[in-house]
């Protein structure tokens, strides 16, 4: 008999999605267990009624590559004993039968309770995910070295710079500024920058209308998180898909204080919280300083 490991999704976005999809793929890599392709298909009025940029219609992104999809599938999920995973990734499981490990979120905080698991994992993770993308939506190579820019916006709340920024919270576009300048001052260097946003182009007037910035063209979710993942740095917004876009590349990230959510590296020189006109620390600079030489 075989053991298997299943991603049940959820009507989450995307990154919470692929939270469970990774704790899954993780654990059936480290137990050799064969992996049951997650259901990316989900009915989702919600982001046509809002007018979102982002439809969230998954399906559309992603194939089973290596997965178990299909008929089989459906049989297995209908007849193997199944065990959900907790807050820990469990051993391999054994049984009299065909035996399933379900990988769910909970309703809130999933990076806090889960995020752990996927630690260190971040280039496999990438790797895997790019495998299960549809061709037409993995970014191409960026020709040169560039800063990212994610801001949310969304359904956020609106913050000023003297307001607590608590989670869920749309963060200040003074405070991007302001952590712009001083990233470019500290390198010396006037790299470009591509923005990601939700937001339109009146929102984001105060940054697009600097020197070398311009927006990412519209494009699907994962398109935006992997090229985020291309940056020499990423300027963070407070949301999981910061998180996500700056993980899944190996990116330095420079979050807002109090909106890191969880780390997303063992290496704290890797990301900060950084307050509006403070000075950036040599060691984060530097691990931005060794993205640039990575393009020669």
């Amino acid at each position: 008999m075989a053991s298997y490991g299943y991603a049940k999704l959820g009507r989450f976005g995307l990154t919470h999605g692929i939270l469970a999809w990774a704790r899954c793929v993780i654990w059936c890599e480290q137990t050799g267990a064969q992996m049951i392709a997650p259901f990316w298909f989900k009915v989702r009025v919600g982001p046509y009624l809002r007018k979102e940029r982002d439809k969230r219609n998954y399906f559309l992104l992603f194939h089973s590559g290596s997965a178990i999809s299909g008929f089989k599938r459906l049989f297995l999920l209908a007849t193997a004993q199944k065990q959900k995973a907790g807050l820990q990734l469990p051993s391999a499981i054994m049984g009299p039968g065909n035996s399933a490990m379900v990988f769910e979120n909970a309703i809130g905080s999933n990076e806090v309770k889960y995020f752990h698991q996927v630690l260190s994992h971040g280039p496999l993770l990438r790797r895997k995910l790019i495998e299960i993308t549809r061709q037409q939506y993995i970014p191409s190579e960026p020709k040169e070295p560039f800063i990212a820019i994610h801001v949310r916006l969304g359904d956020f709340t609106h913050a000023k710079l003297d307001d607590k920024v608590t989670a869920n919270t749309r963060l200040p576009l003074d405070w991007y500024v302001n952590r712009l300048h001083a990233l470019r001052l500290a390198l010396g260097n006037n790299i470009p920058v591509i923005l990601f946003s939700d937001g339109t182009d009146e929102d984001l007037k105060d940054l697009t209308g600097i020197l070398n910035v311009r927006r990412a063209p519209k494009q699907q979710s994962v398109t935006d998180l992997l090229e985020m993942g291309q940056g020499i740095a990423l300027i963070s917004s407070g949301s999981g898909f910061s998180l996500w876009g700056a993980f899944l590349g190996s990116v330095p990230r420079l979050c807002h204080p109090g909106q890191m959510i969880v780390p997303a590296y063992r290496d704290q020189a890797m990301e900060i919280e950084s307050d509006y006109d403070s000075n950036l620390p040599m060691p984060f600079v530097n691990s931005v300083l060794n993205r640039i030489s990575e393009y020669g």
